[in-house]
């Protein structure tokens, strides 16, 4: 099964669920939403680069920094390896990755994706 399929699955049980105890519209947005199929907060992907290079997107922030660590460890292999926010006072924003405390021009930064137009 797909992950999609998955979710179309599990978003019909929960359905079905809710049929039998209260069937209106807002509680089956509440089953849904407490299923975890209904994203409430902003989806953000995050970028990988080097030296404003984009290296790839992704889902997750730990998943980009591995990827600027497969090139960095590459390069620098012995070095001591450290990701630090870009500012200090936003930690969950751009970060760069430190070797051995210099900056090694691999950077993760955080993209808020928007889902309407509305967002602009």
């Amino acid at each position: 099964m797909t992950g999609e399929q998955h979710i179309v699955r599990t978003a019909e049980l929960v359905v079905q669920a809710q049929q039998g105890q209260d069937p209106t519209p807002a509680a089956i947005v509440r089953a849904l939403e407490a299923a975890g199929l209904l994203r409430t907060t902003p989806l953000t992907v995050y970028r990988a680069e080097w030296d404003t290079e984009p290296l790839g997107l992704y889902t997750s922030r730990e998943v980009a920094q591995g990827r600027c660590l497969l090139d960095a460890v590459d390069q620098q292999p012995d070095a001591q390896m450290v990701w630090a926010p870009v500012e200090e006072d936003a930690p969950d924003g751009e970060e760069y990755l430190s070797a051995d405390g210099a900056n090694t021009e691999y950077y993760v930064v955080p993209i808020r994706l928007r889902r309407t137009a509305e967002e602009i």
